[in-house]
């Protein structure tokens, strides 16, 4: 049967104050000011526990908070438990009764209110007697949490105790959430700093001097459309006036995909200092990706080798495009198709390197599909031709202002509309030829 119930008021208050003793209000004043001054949630729960405890003569307190997103009261802390964390529905049980009314209930004897679960008791050979529970609410009425106090010393919980429990819950409520406010915001304060962090250190394994070559002009660009990124370019010198470059894109965007491009330059770096076989610095490559890669994530890549003696290119994509050929001032364009699949998607697979003949103002156009794919706020999106336009009109320009030309597309173009991915854009162009 449903026993008598206090219904409490925004404030929490449902009684003058002159139903508190002296000595009643000091204490609720002394616990107000402990709780004021915890930081910390796991420790402000802790004093609320045991000073309900104490405050209302009980032998044990427990305290449910309400999680909004999923509608379900939980407990992190069992005082005097070894029961770990309980988590329910918050229509469910004595606790999701109060929640759901917002009512101070008062059971004299547990066990005979049906609402009542007794497994905790069986499962630690304690017996519930009494219990007295009420709301937490914040300062807006919103429901914070459940606070309980079971089995009162002497016999069962009085009509003043509901009233002195009432404020004890209004005060913990008010405390409970400003404490998970705090923790959520210093949360967020430090896993801004790490992602600030991880995209300096990220940017700073992008290329810092491009490396000067007699026959072409290179240039790059790359930005997340978050903190971390997925794409990476680089460009490195080989021995022999060689020029090394590759643009990688991992799936996604963030942490994960930003720790796995960075792995995959690493190994390509690694290689390009032992060989400039490109088929064999793709192997090599990928069978490290493979190992490390989890389902569903791979790399897309292109590395190119440019022979600033002979003024020959080669190149070999993992899946990497699309990758142009822009000739005869834009009047013509040639499509480099990928040599093989993506990396980290097969343990072994060969990717074999295709020669290209580059003439006097040809220029090489390696982008990530993030500018192909940019959109606009009518969700349409860049595409190819615009693209190639502006570079076309840009062909007679050094390679780091058609760079910025392609950054200036993208903005001009998206007008605002937030990026949805990673940016990241390689020029190469024959600018002599030397015989």
């Amino acid at each position: 049967m449903d026993e008598p119930v206090t219904r409490i008021p925004e404030n929490g208050l449902g009684h003058s104050s002159e139903s508190l003793s002296n000595e009643t209000m000091s204490q609720l004043l002394e616990i107000t000011r402990r709780m004021a001054g915890e930081q910390q949630l796991d420790h402000l729960l802790e004093v609320i526990l045991q000073e309900s405890t104490r405050l209302m003569q009980a032998e044990r307190a427990t305290l449910f908070l309400y999680d909004a997103a999923t509608d379900e009261l939980y407990s992190k802390i069992a005082q005097k438990s070894e029961i770990g964390e309980i988590r329910f529905p918050a229509s469910a049980g004595i606790a999701g009764f109060i929640a759901r009314q917002r009512v101070c209930l008062n059971i004299p004897d547990a066990y005979q209110d049906p609402r009542f679960n007794p497994e905790p008791d069986r499962k630690t050979g304690w017996r519930t007697r009494s219990i007295l529970g009420c709301p937490m609410l914040d300062i807006g009425g919103k429901l914070v949490g459940v606070l309980e106090v079971l089995n009162k010393q002497g016999g069962p919980f009085s009509r003043n105790d509901e009233y002195v429990l009432s404020v004890l819950g209004a005060q913990a409520g008010v405390a409970l959430d400003r404490a998970r406010l705090l923790e959520e915001y210093l949360t967020k304060v430090r896993l801004e700093q790490d992602l600030a962090l991880a995209r300096q250190i990220q940017q700073a394994l992008l290329p810092r001097d491009v490396p000067r070559l007699r026959q072409f002009d290179v240039a790059g660009w790359s930005e997340p459309a978050e903190a971390t990124g997925g794409d990476i370019y680089d460009l490195f010198s080989i021995s022999g006036n060689k020029l090394g470059l590759m643009l990688g894109d991992a799936t996604g965007h963030g942490i994960g995909p930003a720790l796995m491009i960075s792995e995959a330059r690493a190994a390509m770096r690694t290689m390009a200092s032992q060989t400039d076989d490109l088929s064999h610095m793709m192997q090599q490559t990928n069978q490290l990706l493979a190992q490390d890669a989890t389902e569903g994530r791979f790399v897309t890549l292109l590395a190119a080798l440019v022979d600033d003696e002979t003024g020959q290119v080669a190149y070999t994509s993992a899946g990497q495009g699309p990758t142009m050929l822009l000739r005869e001032q834009g009047r013509r364009l040639d499509m480099l198709d990928p040599t093989g699949v993506p990396l980290g998607i097969l343990p072994t697979f060969n990717w074999p390197a295709r020669q290209v003949e580059m003439s006097v103002g040809d220029i090489m156009v390696i982008v990530s599909d993030g500018i192909i794919e940019c959109v606009n706020r009518q969700d349409e999106q860049l595409g190819e031709e615009r693209l190639m336009k502006t570079i076309g009109e840009h062909s007679e320009a050094c390679a780091a202002e058609i760079v910025r030309a392609i950054a200036t597309l993208t903005e001009q173009f998206a007008d605002g509309e937030p990026f949805r991915d990673d940016r990241t854009a390689i020029i190469l162009r024959r600018t002599s030829q030397h015989e």
